[in-house]
């Protein structure tokens, strides 16, 4: 990624964000966290690190982030995130916050773009347009986890949506014959 918008949804502490920052390209880095408290020391870190990167924080749902911070559809380069995991917070639904996850990704990541998180579930993605490159079991201290990466292709063209063509012809005028 070169001169990037990176985002995480779930910022917590902003570990995430300034380890990514740190390895170069990032423009500017987004946190979003439901917990005011995190965002706070998410800012702070991300200002103690010392990390190049412009950096934003909000304090909402991720599902909102886009719209409080007025994001543009395909505007962001990299999600990384470690969402959480439903052990030290119990989540209601935890498969629908990462279909929601994945939703946000497919709205919000630019053609080239890459998701990289721990997915806690066993829940293949939805959307076509996020093609796993690679995934790996990890140990998250007692449970297994899949460290996920997508890529997010490139809006098919107009032909290749309509599927295949017949070959053209050529269309010359025809003559008509009056005899």
């Amino acid at each position: 990624m070169r001169d990037g918008i990176l985002w995480d949804p779930f910022c917590g502490s902003g570990l995430e964000l300034i380890e990514r920052s740190m390895l170069g390209g990032v423009r500017i880095a987004l946190g979003s966290d439901r917990s005011a408290e995190a965002v706070d020391i998410a800012r702070d870190n991300f200002v103690a690190s010392g990390v190049p990167a412009s950096a934003r924080f909000a304090c909402c749902d991720f599902r909102d982030f886009a719209r409080a911070e007025g994001l543009a559809p395909e505007s962001i380069s990299q999600i990384i995130t470690n969402p959480p995991l439903g052990r030290r917070v119990p989540i209601v639904n935890l498969p629908g916050l990462i279909r929601d996850l994945f939703g946000a990704a497919d709205a919000l990541l630019a053609p080239g773009g890459s998701l990289v998180f721990a997915n806690p579930v066993a829940l293949r993605c939805p959307f076509p347009s996020l093609r796993l490159m690679s995934s790996r079991t990890v140990d998250f201290g007692g449970f297994d986890c899949r460290l996920e990466h997508y890529s997010k292709s490139a809006p098919l063209s107009a032909s290749r949506r309509s599927g295949p063509r017949s070959p053209t012809r050529s269309r010359r005028p025809r003559s008509r014959n009056t005899k």
